[in-house]
């Protein structure tokens, strides 16, 4: 059953009704075990590699009444649903916006990973990576900038996809090269899945980011703390 024109306006009036009342709710809240709502998070890596387990213990024991709303997805869209407010805060590689609020959480190492069956006796300097086909990353993630940085801008690609599960198995299945976080690559590669190629390894800062422009509401508020807290950053 879909909702006619009038039900999503009113579905949509209803939701901004609810969202004002529980922003009422938590104005009101002397400390963060009052406060309720759903957080929406953007991740880039995997639950482990972000520490997900742990905020989650952290905030069914100091902010039970906030939950997360976890979408896994690329830095450029998350920066874009941050700003649509489709989500309430992420984590992003590279510089953080003008418009936005962020804390760096650690450091990734960035890699190359090829089909088994490349040959990379073949690859002696950064420029012999620039005649080979690429799947590069798409929805504005820096990686694509670092690699036109390095290769220029006519670099050899057909295909494009900001999920690194997506980019790994067309990598396995033989359609060119890409960049990925070392932690997944090592694992692909000790499995027989795929080489390393090291020529232009480079370390790309995770930031976790909300949007200047909200940092006051509750909620956001309240998770920004926490990730201080499960990172070990300053207060």
């Amino acid at each position: 059953m879909s909702l006619t024109d009038k039900g999503q306006l009113l579905l949509k009036k209803a939701q901004t009704t609810l969202d004002s009342a529980l922003d009422l709710v938590n104005l009101a809240a002397s400390n963060q075990h009052e406060i309720i709502g759903t957080f929406h998070l953007g991740i880039n890596l995997t639950a482990k590699q972000i520490k997900l387990p742990e905020l989650v213990e952290n905030l069914q024991e100091n902010c039970p009444g906030i939950s997360l709303d976890i979408h896994q997805q690329s830095t450029g869209k998350t920066i874009n649903e941050i700003r649509e407010h489709q989500l309430d805060g992420g984590y992003i590689f590279g510089d953080i916006p003008d418009d936005f609020i962020g804390v760096a959480v650690m450091e990734q190492q960035i890699t190359t990973v090829a089909p088994v069956t490349f040959d990379c006796s073949k690859i002696v300097t950064q420029a012999d990576l620039n005649i080979h086909q690429w799947i590069m990353m798409g929805d504005y993630c820096p990686f694509d900038d670092f690699l036109k940085g390095i290769l220029g801008n006519d670099i050899p690609s057909v295909l494009k996809t900001s999920d690194d599960g997506t980019r790994l198995a067309l990598v396995k299945s033989g359609l060119g090269l890409s960049l990925l976080e070392i932690e997944e690559a090592l694992l692909a590669e000790r499995a027989g899945k795929v080489q390393i190629i090291s020529a232009i390894d480079f370390p790309a800062t995770l930031h976790f980011v909300i949007a200047k422009n909200r940092s006051h509401e509750p909620v956001i508020s309240t998770l920004m703390q926490e990730i201080r807290i499960l990172w070990r950053l300053k207060l």
